[in-house]
């Protein structure tokens, strides 16, 4: 089962209360399905924060960081450099609060068994 937070300071209270001591950053880039603009699709960016409570339960905050059209390059869809700098900015701000919180930051991702991370990009 998975606890979800709507503020990384709510997530990083209850980590503490329960005493986890390692927590995984990661950004993740979602090319979105729809009408994509001239054939070239948006890409959402977001900064995801997760934790494992025990064996069964593990925590989860994202953080919304934008949305652009994809780049295309010589071996295909980039993410674009001004939203690259911005999650880039975003990740290093939630990192300095979780290392302010004295946890441990690993990379990486948690996610449910029967979950598919096709469309991301890490």
């Amino acid at each position: 089962m998975k606890l979800i937070f709507d503020s990384l300071d709510a997530l990083l209270a209850e980590l503490k209360e329960r005493k986890v001591a390692i927590v995984r950053v990661s950004r993740a880039v979602h090319a979105e399905s729809g009408r994509p603009a001239a054939g070239i699709p948006h890409l959402t960016c977001r900064v995801i924060v997760t934790a494992t409570i025990d064996d069964d339960l593990w925590a989860e905050w994202r953080l919304w960081v934008g949305r652009s059209l994809a780049e295309v390059g010589e071996r295909g869809l980039l993410l674009p450099e001004r939203l690259r700098t911005k999650s880039d900015t975003a990740l290093a701000d939630v990192a300095r609060r979780i290392d302010g919180a004295s946890l441990q930051i690993r990379e990486g991702l948690l996610t449910h068994d029967a979950a598919s991370m096709d469309s991301f990009c890490l």
